[in-house]
This record gives structure tokens, sequence and C-alpha cells, in this order.
């Protein structure tokens, strides 16, 4: 695993370093529109250098992908205060690394992902019915194949969200950018996010310079 970190890292320091590639205005609004008119399900993960966070759709399409990592102040010097932000940085990516190179593929993943996915979108369609550990009685047989089939459809999104992340993990690296940092309570605060739009946007800069060298 180390080896592999040490692989992604570099990369990711390239794409995410003077914060990296932004998506531009259009591609925020774009974003929001969808966003307000598709519920949108959330899962935090929490790793050994600091939390995920993995925003989805209905469909099993990945939106957004966050990470944040923190770093201690020795003093309020200004050299300490980048070098706490490098840190904080560093944090941030190996998180991410973390969790695309082992814990996206683990069965705990796949079974948080499947939960979020039925808590979110499988309840908003259905509300009057109530979740497995809500009821008391015991459900009918209409119900429980319901529920059944409820439970295999949650598990079949969950499945094809992991498998889209992975698939495309090498773009999803490259399109990564610092989205905030600050010095908050003696601390040093960096936040990365991997947008679909950020991706969209690193291609179209890859292509550009890509020509320019030709």
């Amino acid at each position: 695993m180390k080896k592999l970190l040490v692989a992604i890292l570099p990369l990711f320091f390239l794409a995410c370093s003077s914060k990296g590639v932004q998506p531009t205005a259009r591609s925020a609004d774009r974003s929001e529109v969808s966003e307000t008119m598709s519920p949108v399900a959330e899962s935090a993960f929490q790793e050994s250098s600091g939390t995920l966070n993995l925003a989805f759709d209905a469909k099993g399409n990945w939106l957004k992908i966050t990470t944040r990592g923190s770093a201690s102040l020795a003093d309020n010097g200004r050299a300490e205060m980048e070098s706490a932000l490098m840190i904080a940085t560093m944090r941030a990516k190996h998180t991410f690394a973390e969790f695309l190179n082992s814990d996206v593929k683990s069965a705990k993943t796949l079974n948080r992902l499947s939960k979020s996915y039925a808590k979110n979108f499988q309840t908003a369609e259905n509300p009057e019915v109530p979740s497995s550990d809500d009821s008391e009685a015991m459900p009918t047989e209409g119900e429980s194949g319901r529920r059944s089939e409820q439970s295999r459809q949650a598990q079949r999104m969950a499945e094809t969200l992991r498998e889209r992340i992975h698939v495309h993990s090498a773009a999803i690296i490259k399109g990564g950018y610092v989205s905030y940092q600050a010095i908050e309570d003696g601390r040093a605060i960096v936040e990365l996010t991997i947008a679909r739009e950020s991706i969209g946007a690193a291609k179209q800069i890859s292509r550009q310079m890509s020509g320019a060298f030709k």
C-alpha cells in the first residue's frame, strides 16, 4: 500500500498545487442546478489522517469527494503558518489516497454506501413505509418482498458507485483542487475537493497543453 501512496501523492500534489484546476463559474452553476433538481446523498469516512465526504446521486454517480486535513501551530509566525498549511494539505491528500487505495474496495465501505442510498433515496420514495430498523410490527409478505428488493437495489447501486470511483481513480486524482484553507483556533485547515466539473476542466486544459507542444 505504501508504494501505491507514494505513486499517487506526487500526482495529486501536482494537481492540487496552487489550488489546482477549479471548475469555472458556469460549470458550478450547472452543478448547483443539477443538485437542486436531483436528490443527493452523502457518506462520511474516517481515515487515519482525516475525514472524507462522498456525495452521490440515485443513479450511482459520484458527484463530489471532499477531504480535510489539519495541523497544529507552534506559533503565529509566517513560516510556521506556511509549514502547518503544507502539512494539513499533505494529510488531506493522504486521506484521499488511503480511501482510494484500500477503503473504497472494502465490504465496510460497500455496506455504508448501501445504507446511505437506502436512507436517502428509498425512504424518500416511500416515506409512509417504515424501515426495518424502525418498525416493531411484523412485516406482511408483500412488505417483506419489497424490502428485500430495495435492499438488493441499494446493494447494486453501492457496487456501481464503488466501481465507478475505482475505474476513474486516475482522472479523479488529477481533478483535485484546494477549495478551502485557513488558520482556525491555532490549527491550519485545508480542504481538498474533487468534483465532476473539475475533472472536465482538467481534461480540457490537458488537451490544450498537449496541442501547444505539438
